[in-house]
């Protein structure tokens, strides 16, 4: 049995007993069920339904005045033939169903465009180092302008001398006066000042917090509970939002001063 043979019949819709019954047959005038299951390696209690079944789609067709029960193969271009028709009609079904089917799931489709699951616009983020690198890509992503609001304590704070700033947006920066305690933030301020970045000193920053291209924000929530040792930052992304946290930025720039004017100039040397 030339199982290309079966294989490509099985394509076209056969069952596999089927299609080795089939085969079976072609090679020989004709043959009765037992010896079509020899031959065609089936087995023998099926080759009664299976060779039934042909004759029922016109491959085979029982010999008439034989002394038992015989089957003849009808000409493969003829059997071919019908076996094409009837998958062409299964296709043409198949095709016609699935356009009723795609107009009929289309009207559901766009309306369940306008419904979002609930707050799926907000995030919630409670580890530090998590936090850190998802407001760093939402900085990398900012196309206009970044406002930033900035207060103790101040996460992964770089080196002055590895200082960067994302290219394609102007920033604005308030920072808590308290930082400038520490003279190495003093100098990092320094640096992002020399890179572009407009910053200002505001002597209370109620609220660390940024504001990217008026449209999404990400502030930190100190848990009153535990006296603001655990903090959970949120981001959402809303233009309202947005919009009303940037007056808030406004009003807080208004009343800021300078770094250069923030910062004491150091003591003259008396004994010079």
């Amino acid at each position: 049995m030339e199982d290309s043979s079966v294989a490509e019949l099985v394509q076209l819709g056969l069952t596999r007993y089927e299609a080795q019954s089939y085969l079976a047959l072609i090679g020989r005038d004709d043959g009765t069920p037992a010896e079509i299951a020899r031959i065609g390696n089936i087995p023998r209690p099926r080759a009664y339904d299976v060779l039934a079944s042909l004759a029922e789609r016109g491959f085979v067709a029982p010999v008439s005045g034989s002394p038992g029960l015989r089957y003849r193969a009808k000409p493969p271009d003829q059997v071919f033939d019908s076996l094409l028709a009837v998958r062409r009609h299964d296709l043409e079904t198949l095709a016609s169903r699935s356009r009723e089917l795609a107009v009929e799931l289309q009207a559901r489709f766009v309306d369940g465009q306008g419904r979002a699951e609930p707050l799926d616009y907000v995030e919630v983020l409670r580890d530090p180092a998590h936090t850190v690198q998802r407001i760093e890509r939402l900085w990398q992503g900012a196309q206009e302008e970044i406002l930033a609001m900035v207060r103790p304590p101040y996460l992964a704070a770089p080196p002055s001398d590895e200082a960067t700033l994302p290219s394609r947006a102007g920033i604005r920066a308030i920072y808590a006066r308290p930082l400038l305690d520490d003279p190495d933030l003093v100098r990092l301020l320094e640096a992002y000042e020399r890179l572009g970045e407009d910053l200002r000193i505001c002597d209370d920053v109620p609220l660390k917090m940024t504001v990217v291209d008026r449209q999404s924000v990400a502030f930190n929530m100190p848990d009153p509970v535990e006296n603001g040792s655990s903090v959970t930052t949120i981001v959402v992304h809303h233009r309202d939002l947005a919009a009303t946290l940037s007056i808030a930025f406004e009003t807080l720039w208004g009343q800021a001063s300078t770094l250069a004017d923030s910062v004491p100039e150091p003591a003259a040397d008396t004994d010079a």
